[in-house]
């Protein structure tokens, strides 16, 4: 690319052509159902930059190894790429929020109490985490190959070593519907914020509402950086030079803990306290006005009182809703875990544009499913990967962590109303479901907990290499 063109951001019609440098699970999911997140440390620069040469072949490559089909990808912490020996310069030009880390960010999203980082796993969110790979195959026996034969080069070359390990898998969802289904029950992923210029199919509702009711994709900026955003055609700056940014992001990692057990068991309770009854209707019906879904997918905007599998089974219908009209919540609670995530048209208190806090969320269950009907907790470990993609850290994933999540003022409620699936809880913690017969759900548990967290870098495949020459 020339110099002129490297002086100004990218538009979508570069975005085509360049979709080839952008790693895998950005703009498009990696289909696959096993994962494996390997953390590194890299203790010789030399070392690491030798491996990575090596790596470098496997990223965005599905080749057989010993018949198994399996992919790897990359992402460094702001440690990690000083290691590599990046210059000051760049270092410096990163912005502060992925300077300083998921750790010493996590007071200021909420990440306090039973969520802190002095509780999270296998050292995430420290200093000695300088990079995560990340392989998607198609069975557990193709992920253990993998593993073998990515552990191999690194230690023949020496010089890395592996802090942590987290695996996934993604869930099939009993009703068919949906690509995937997590633990609560729900169908997932529903819905993502499509892309201009990319291949990736889209729908109604999951980009951006015209004044004419018509939708369409986001600016390629939003969540790949070097290309015109929202904002206007100069995208996001930094990190310099423009080689280094161009074609990459940011993917913040979490961890999250389901209570599966106390999740059913609160439905009863709720269901109870809302409508009178805990029958299984009454429970399902205060999933879905707690998830802004029905387990099916079907949006409860479009469908308040019962589930309707039709519209969930129909990619034209279930995302193109906007909350028009439901300004008090009859439809759809005001606060419920999906509305708050993206408020579509909803009146906001405090003045934002929706569009600019869009995350690309690849989100993969891990463990294994709690038995159906089962209320008591089995102690085994299961829960969420999320893999969140933007271009800026702060403005996109925290943003919506500390001012959607967190609290109610935003869409004028009380200061102690939270994300009713993601919130803290706990004593004052509530949810008000405007229309059931006693319409607050007080001091709700906590169904999810914060296990780690860290905030990567993912280069382009050209930066990869610039970073493998230390050209920067």
């Amino acid at each position: 690319m020339s110099t002129a063109a490297m002086t100004r951001a990218l538009t979508a019609a570069d975005l085509r052509a360049n979709l080839s440098d952008i790693q895998d699970n950005v703009v498009a999911p990696i289909l696959m159902r096993y994962g494996r997140h390997i953390f590194l440390k890299f203790h010789d620069g030399a070392k690491a930059r030798e491996w990575l040469r090596v790596m470098i072949a496997r990223v965005n490559t599905r080749p057989q190894e010993h018949g198994t089909c399996f992919t790897v990808n990359i992402g460094f912490t702001f440690e990690g790429l000083g290691a590599l020996g990046l210059s000051k310069r760049s270092l410096d030009s990163f912005p502060q929020a992925f300077r300083m880390g998921a750790r010493a960010r996590a007071e200021a999203i909420g990440d306090t109490g039973l969520h802190a980082p002095e509780h999270w796993e296998g050292g995430l969110g420290g200093p000695d985490i300088h990079a995560m790979a990340w392989i998607r195959t198609d069975s557990d026996q193709g992920r253990e190959l993998a593993t073998q034969i990515v552990r191999a080069e690194m230690e023949e070359i020496g010089g890395i070593e592996v802090r942590f390990i987290q695996d996934t898998m993604a869930l099939a969802h009993a009703n068919g519907i949906g690509s995937e289904g997590e633990h609560f029950g729900f169908a997932d992923p529903i819905s993502q914020p499509p892309i201009e210029g990319a291949d990736a199919p889209w729908y109604p509702g999951d980009g951006v509402q015209e004044p004419d009711g018509s939708w369409r994709p986001l600016k390629a900026g939003e969540f790949v950086l070097g290309y015109e955003d929202e904002a206007g055609p100069a995208g996001v700056m930094g990190p310099e030079p423009f080689e280094l940014r161009m074609n990459g992001t940011y993917m913040v990692f979490r961890k999250l803990h389901q209570d599966v057990a106390a999740f059913r068991r609160y439905l009863q309770t709720a269901a109870k306290s809302l409508y009178g009854s805990d029958d299984e209707y009454q429970q399902e019906r205060v999933a879905a006005k707690m998830m802004g879904r029905w387990r099916s997918g079907c949006p409860v905007d479009l469908s308040p009182d019962k589930d309707d599998l039709a519209i969930a089974a129909d990619p034209e219908r279930r995302n193109n809703f906007s909350y028009a009209g439901d300004d008090q919540g009859l439809r759809c609670p005001i606060g419920a875990h999906l509305r708050r995530t993206n408020p579509r048209a909803t009146p906001l208190k405090r003045a934002t544009t929706v569009r600019r806090h869009r995350l690309i969320r690849r989100g993969v269950e891990y463990g294994p499913h709690l038995e159906d009907g089962a209320l008591k907790d089995d102690g085994v470990d299961r829960g969420l990967i999320n893999l969140f993609i933007q271009a800026d850290i702060e403005r996109q994933f925290e943003f919506v962590q500390k001012e959607w999540m967190k609290g109610g003022e935003f869409i004028g409620l009380g200061a102690n109303e939270q994300d009713p699936i993601n919130g803290v809880g706990g004593e004052g913690s509530q949810m008000m479901v405007p229309g059931a017969k006693q319409p607050f759900l007080f001091d709700l548990p906590s169904f999810v907990t914060v296990k780690g967290g860290e905030y990567l870098f993912v280069p382009g495949l050209k930066a990869l290499e610039g970073l493998i020459q230390q050209r920067f």
